[in-house]
């Protein structure tokens, strides 16, 4: 399925599921996180895989994302991707420490705050497509990778590309004491899982 095939109602119900689902990961945050860390709502819209990579400043850039796949009514793959400086913020506002400049190597302890942070995220936007649509969602655990953009991206355009060539995005900022941390949740799925989405709503494919 092409992103351009998506009328302005399906667009418009995807957008909010995805405000809902953040919404829902803002309160999980602010339950797990003691500090002065708050998300705002986010933007959700449709882009073509081959637009993605230039949300990051593009393909060679160093990103960490957090990834998990997740089958049942509606399957695919979703992953929250961050660029390497503003992985370092969040998960130095998570565990109340720095970095040094030339710091590229996430230790266990980073890469499990940064997981969670994902994983929470991740979790709350397919929670609120099974709550809206009574749909099965079965999360797998999720993993995480610190690679170029390029690498990190393709993963999707891998395992899913006979689906389709396009992405939700849910474009998230977090803030830090006022100064934004930028991140993305980049949502994958088939025509079929669009389908039962739209059909359990009510809307005709």
């Amino acid at each position: 399925m092409n992103y351009q095939d998506f009328t302005s109602e399906k667009l418009d119900v995807l957008k909010e599921i995805g405000n809902i689902g953040a919404g829902n990961a803002t309160t999980s945050l602010s339950v797990l996180l003691h500090n002065n860390l708050r998300m705002e709502m986010p933007i959700v819209k449709i882009m073509g895989f081959d637009e993605v990579p230039d949300i990051v400043g593009g393909a060679e850039t160093v990103v960490a994302a957090v990834l998990t796949h997740f089958t049942g009514e509606v399957s695919g793959m979703i992953l929250f991707v961050l660029e390497l400086e503003e992985a370092k913020n969040l998960a130095g506002s998570m565990l109340h420490k720095t970095y040094d400049e030339g710091f590229t190597q996430f230790d266990s302890m980073d890469k499990s705050a940064l997981m969670e942070v994902g994983n929470i995220l991740m979790s709350s936007y397919l929670s609120s497509i099974s709550t809206l649509t009574n749909l099965e969602v079965h999360t797998e655990p999720p993993a995480i990778c610190v690679d170029m953009a390029g690498s990190v991206l393709d993963l999707p355009l891998i395992e899913l590309g006979q689906i389709g060539d396009n992405a939700l995005i849910i474009d998230s900022k977090f803030l830090d004491n006022d100064e934004p941390i930028d991140g993305f949740l980049m949502f994958v799925s088939d025509e079929e899982s669009y389908d039962h989405i739209f059909k359990a709503l009510g809307i005709r494919c």
